[in-house]
């Protein structure tokens, strides 16, 4: 399993040349240019990095979806043996790209607020165990703690695929970031998940449908650089 750490600030000469007609038509529909730009990016380093998985140029990947609208490839992995999953997420000028060739896999990073949370947003996110826990964190470290719980949240909700179609309150991962196994209900899969290092300001977090094989973390812009 790899994570990929991108820049957004690094486009790339050719980033737009790499993306479908989907993609752009959703790019401009965007009304700041800070956002063209990072949506531009993220999905042209998106095409790169599963591109050299396959062994396909990365503008004649093709994307579908799952029943649940999850994006995914519609190629095999390069050897045959298994699909190849990916996640992305990206926030401000930090994407991360999640890869595995076998278990469904999310990831989430979110980048710091102070005015977070509202207490409505903290009622409709956190469970009742969460509340209490928040309760008892010092005013100024509620917009850190409840940033990494929500990017927890958010990238078990991406690794089952199921989006907020499943309340997030629902969900227990507690405040404190660290690993944890998910057992969501009898029969149903474990989700691990586990906090991931990123630049100051940021949370970040990776979940995985069945457990962890060990992960690395890769800098898109060198790794690609290095492969040209």
């Amino acid at each position: 399993m790899h994570v990929w750490h991108i820049d957004l600030r690094d486009m790339g000469t050719d980033a737009v040349n790499l993306l479908d007609a989907a993609e752009l038509a959703r790019a401009q529909r965007f009304v700041y240019a800070h956002d063209w730009r990072r949506y531009v990016a993220a999905h042209a380093w998106l095409r790169r990095v599963l591109g050299a998985y396959l062994g396909i140029a990365p503008q004649h990947l093709r994307f579908d979806a799952d029943a649940h609208g999850k994006p995914r490839l519609a190629h095999r992995h390069a050897n045959g043996d298994a699909a190849l999953r990916f996640n992305m997420s990206h926030s401000k000028d930090i994407a991360l790209i999640a890869v595995t060739s076998g278990p469904e896999v999310g990831v989430d990073i979110e980048a710091l607020r102070d005015d977070l949370p509202g207490p409505d947003l903290a009622a409709g996110v956190l469970s009742a165990g969460e509340l209490d826990e928040l309760a008892r964190c010092a005013p100024q470290d509620h917009p850190a703690v409840f940033v990494g719980c929500w990017t927890r949240k958010e990238a078990c909700l991406k690794a089952l695929g199921v989006g907020l179609g499943l309340e997030p309150r629902a969900l227990d991962v507690g405040l404190q970031a660290q690993r944890m196994t998910l057992q969501l209900g009898s029969g149903e899969p474990a989700v691990d998940l586990a906090p991931l290092s990123c630049p100051p300001g940021y949370a970040a977090a990776l979940a995985v449908v069945g457990g962890f094989a060990g992960v690395a973390r890769q800098d898109a812009a060198l790794v690609w650089e290095g492969m040209s």
